[in-house]
């Protein structure tokens, strides 16, 4: 094997040293100081081949254990940010919030606005009353939903898992701090961004990844207070305008009572 002199490995180093902060301050990519690493290796000092390719591995190893930790760091604000949620959402009894619903079709560029209220009643009991575009009210008890309007006088009655698992309306949004759990199931919700007033988390079915959510929770209530959900034609956005927490709600408005000219239709 033959010898190399000190001063040769010497200047050798100091040349590696100078050319790998160079390019770590500029703003070239990684991979051009790993080559000018490779060329000082194979052209100038060949016994240098092992410690490129030590660097080199040095490099990825690092990048990887970096995206791990980024990766493990959302998850860790995600969780936090879920109980939050849900110890928020347990000192919920009752509820009233005012809402507006936009849906836009992006093929056409319409635009559908729809005003709302909605009064939530723990366990299970929700009341919505739709002002615009058509008068609708919306009764849910935990299992079924009726959407009623009184133009048409019909009553349309669903299975309300069906609603919270793929609808999003605005009670499947205003209830997610104690629906997360059961969503999960079939979703997979991620931590999405922050801000100083918001932080997003985003939902994407687990199947069907046709469409995606994105839920904006206040930093100061832990409550949702904007929902975008987008899908390959149509994006809908709800913003709840106010919360008005644990106000003296009537029972009689959660119960829905038809008359005889009334038809009710069964979807489920």
């Amino acid at each position: 094997m033959k010898r190399i002199k000190l001063s040769v490995m010497l200047s050798a180093a100091k040349k590696l040293y100078r050319y790998f902060h160079f390019y770590k301050r500029s703003s070239r990519r990684k991979s051009d100081w790993v080559w000018s690493l490779s060329y000082l290796s194979v052209v100038k000092y060949p016994f240098l081949d092992s410690l490129a390719y030590v660097v080199m591995y040095a490099v990825v190893l690092i990048n990887i254990i970096v995206s791990l930790g980024f990766a493990q760091t959302l998850n860790d604000k995600l969780n936090v940010l879920l109980l939050d949620m849900e110890s928020a959402d347990k000192k919920i009894h009752t509820l009233k919030a005012e809402y507006t619903q936009t849906i836009l079709f992006e093929s056409t560029k319409e635009k559908q606005e729809i005003v709302g209220t909605l009064f939530l009643k723990k366990p299970d009991s929700i009341y919505i009353s739709q002002k615009t575009p058509q008068e609708q009210r919306i009764y849910i008890d935990g299992r079924n939903i009726i959407i009623y309007t009184p133009d048409n006088g019909q009553a349309l009655i669903d299975n309300w898992k069906n609603v919270i698992d793929g609808d999003f309306a605005p009670a499947a949004i205003a209830s997610f701090g104690s629906s997360w759990r059961e969503m999960k199931k079939t979703n997979t919700i991620s931590f999405d961004g922050e801000n100083e007033k918001y932080i997003v988390v985003k939902i994407v079915p687990v199947r069907d990844k046709d469409w995606t959510l994105e839920i904006y929770v206040s930093r100061t209530t832990m409550y949702p207070c904007k929902a975008v959900l987008k899908s390959d034609d149509v994006k809908v956005e709800i913003i709840f305008k106010s919360y008005t927490v644990n106000p003296m709600l009537d029972k009689t408005i959660f119960k829905f009572s038809a008359t005889n000219d009334v038809e009710i239709i069964k979807l489920n």
